[in-house]
């Protein structure tokens, strides 16, 4: 029996995630800033399932979580899931969200991927690093989100290439799901600028996203877009941005419309 890391995994896509590694066969270490939680959540899960307390801004946190890992068992598959969202025009934000979201969203994909890699080059593993669709095309009122998400799948589809050139038998893929019916994605449903998350189809389930992340691992693709159907559309805006984001004005005022309606 493998060990798998999931990172953010008290709930949510995090969740879904450890739930389906353990329906595959694997133990679940299940890590998130709030330890209470990700115990709860082992807990519930059973199967050898366990849990730490981490901050994934802390890159020696990474490694502590590897070592625990490695203690009891091989490690291999890590993802790399905890992340934040803020919304609202990019100049707002003030100071400590765009250091939260940069260290959250990106220093802690790095640092996960980083721990796993030195794990995993004796026997070989798979990391999964949660992106999402506005790493493809412009998203206006989510420009720090966009832009973290974009970094992620830029440093995954690199380090894929570094590990290929070592040599090394590691797999690193990125998943770039569309809006979630997650808590994150609730918790903003008022926020100014988080239109564009309420302008398109219903949020699709964390279950959905969890099997899709799974079964890009056993894949060739770098990376996926979930639905598949959304990434052309997300390419064919960042392909032509001005022409894009005059379709994205339209999109964000339908997504004010059903904010101002939404109880």
């Amino acid at each position: 029996m493998t060990i798998a890391v999931v990172t953010g995994a008290a709930r949510g896509i995090g969740f879904a995630l450890a739930e389906q590694l353990v329906e595959r066969g694997h133990r679940v270490l299940l890590t998130d800033l709030d330890g209470d939680a990700a115990r709860a959540a082992a807990d519930a899960l059973g199967h050898g399932c366990w849990a730490m307390t981490q901050d994934v801004r802390d890159l020696e946190g990474h490694r502590a979580v590897a070592a625990a890992a490695c203690d009891r068992g091989q490690l291999g598959i890590w993802v790399n899931n905890a992340g934040v969202l803020f919304a609202g025009d990019a100049w707002t934000h003030p100071d400590t969200q765009v250091e939260t979201i940069l260290d959250v969203n990106v220093r802690g994909v790095i640092g996960g991927s980083r721990a796993a890699v030195d794990a995993m080059i004796p026997a070989g593993g798979r990391i999964l690093n949660i992106a999402s669709i506005s790493a493809l095309t412009p998203v206006p009122g989510l420009a720090l989100y966009a832009a973290t998400k974009a970094a992620v799948l830029s440093f995954t589809t690199s380090l894929q290439g570094d590990l290929d050139h070592a040599g090394h038998d590691i797999r690193v893929r990125a998943l770039c799901p569309d809006v979630v019916g997650t808590r994150m994605v609730s918790d903003v449903s008022h926020d100014a600028g988080a239109a564009m998350l309420f302008s398109g189809p219903k949020p699709i389930g964390t279950a959905e996203v969890a099997k899709a992340g799974l079964d890009l691992l056993d894949s060739r693709q770098l990376f996926r877009v979930v639905p598949r159907w959304r990434g052309p559309v997300a390419r064919g805006a960042a392909v032509a941005p001005a022409l894009g984001l005059k379709g994205l004005r339209l999109m964000r005022a339908i997504g004010d419309r059903r904010q101002a309606t939404s109880p």
